[in-house]
């Protein structure tokens, strides 16, 4: 257990997220406990990690200061057995890019950069990496920051569910369940269309797997937005059991620009180990009947860590995506998440993630792939990211204005969030169809404010 006393809110949330870092395993058993103690002109932390104990005086009274330089003693200078290496230093967060872009416009690249390295002991192999994307972003996205909107269209079907997994999903088997959710979504979506009043920059259907629910149905949604021609229109079709010929015919009607065929690995042991029931043959049928019958830019993710998967899986499934040659590679670190089966069950094989992620990057880069967004994980594996590589100008608008919010999106569906001020829709069918008045108001009340 870890436990954060005595401090403020943003210091209990800031010194939690790091220690569950280091010490990844006292979050589930074991005792640590970090003590704030705060006096006119100082603050003394004591940290107490079973037996041990670690004490520090740090003098000031700068909350924010305090705040780095304590994360600073954590991150730097406690030493013990128990502590788990990171090169992210003190920088807690899920999108270092957005910390990172908010101070170049401070300070510059240089004095940014010093800020990662120096005063956040950010490893400076990941601080030029973090410096890379934020540049490529800004010549590709700086153009809509604060401007225009995006549109995120949730579908919550699935035909199974993977162990790694934590979405709140259902059954695309379930003809009733995907009628009437349907029915709402597209409500949802006409009210935001009407109260957004202009095209959105870029769409993105995601889920869940959207192509398992039938075409019909879905073309109820592609019907809806037709008549757009956003920057980007990204459709997921994740499980590619469910690209079928029929499918992609029907797509190639409609201004979609781009598509998710996501193998997460080609090891065919692993699939089955992960219970996500296709093979890699599957995969190969799926991406030829894309690129035989249509112009979209594919993606294909996949995710380190799966499995019992070394380095040696990770150069197989590298070997046989870039085959392919799709333009966009999303690697993913595995995420022990809340709710999946891989987390409630403890079955991760221990492993050296972090040759995994540089063996992958050095792979793609090598290959004309270069990272263009980039997001961390709470109990990522190794303390590492998720990494998105493109071929120049292939680049996710989307991804990257979501993941900066860049500008606001608005999510319609099941659990679909939106970032103007940021809530979300309810994570369950029933709340969301039977509160569903709830969802307008509140849509009617944030999209009044922010667009």
């Amino acid at each position: 257990m870890i436990r954060v006393v005595n401090g403020t809110d943003s210091e209990l949330h800031t010194f939690y997220e790091l220690l569950r870092i280091y010490f990844p395993a006292y979050e589930i058993s074991g005792e640590l406990f970090l003590i704030i103690d705060t006096m006119p002109e100082s603050k003394h932390v004591t940290l107490m990690i079973g037996d041990d104990c670690y004490e520090c005086t740090f003098p000031g009274t700068d909350e924010f200061e305090l705040k780095r330089k304590i994360s600073a003693w954590i991150a730097k200078d406690v030493d013990h057995p128990d502590k788990e290496a990171s090169f992210w230093g003190s920088l807690t967060g899920t999108r270092p890019i957005k910390f990172l872009q908010k101070h170049r416009r401070r300070l510059g690249d240089d004095g940014a950069f010093n800020l990662l390295t120096e005063e956040y002991l950010v490893d400076p192999k990941v601080a030029s990496l973090l410096m890379e994307i934020a540049k490529r972003e800004s010549r590709l996205a700086g153009e809509y920051l604060g401007l225009g909107y995006s549109l995120y269209i949730h579908i919550p079907f699935c035909p199974s569910r993977c162990e790694y997994c934590s979405y709140p999903t259902i059954g695309s088997a379930n003809k009733e369940a995907v009628n009437v959710y349907m029915d709402f979504l597209l409500r949802e979506l006409d009210f935001v269309l009407e109260k957004a009043g202009r095209a959105p920059d870029t769409i993105y259907i995601g889920g869940g797997t959207p192509t398992s629910i039938p075409i019909m149905e879905l073309e109820r949604i592609l019907n809806r937005l037709d008549d757009f021609k956003p920057r980007e229109f990204t459709l997921e079709a994740g499980r590619p059991k469910t690209i079928t010929e029929e499918l992609v015919q029907s797509l190639a009607n409609y201004p979609i620009t781009r598509i998710s065929i996501n193998p997460q690995t080609m090891v065919e042991r692993t699939l089955k180990a992960v219970k996500r029931p296709h093979s890699p043959e599957d995969i190969l049928k799926a991406y030829a009947l894309v690129r035989e019958q249509t112009d979209f830019q594919v993606n294909m993710d996949m995710i380190l860590g799966l499995g019992d998967e070394e380095v040696e899986e990770v150069a197989y499934t590298l070997d046989r995506l870039s085959a392919l040659d799709p333009e966009n590679i999303t690697v993913h670190m595995l995420s022990l998440k809340n709710g999946s089966k891989i987390f409630e069950n403890n079955s991760v094989y221990v492993k050296n993630t972090i040759a995994m992620q540089d063996y992958a990057m050095d792979y793609l880069m090598e290959r004309g792939y270069r990272p263009y967004y980039l997001y961390r994980q709470k109990r990522i594996l190794g303390n590492g990211s998720n990494i998105g590589y493109a071929k120049e100008g292939t680049e996710s608008l989307y991804n990257m204005i979501m993941m900066e919010e860049i500008h606001s999106v608005i999510g319609v569906g099941m659990s679909a969030t939106t970032k103007i001020r940021k809530f979300s829709n309810f994570r369950n069918m029933r709340d969301y169809t039977d509160r569903f008045g709830e969802v307008l108001r509140k849509k009617a009340k944030y999209l009044g404010e922010g667009l």
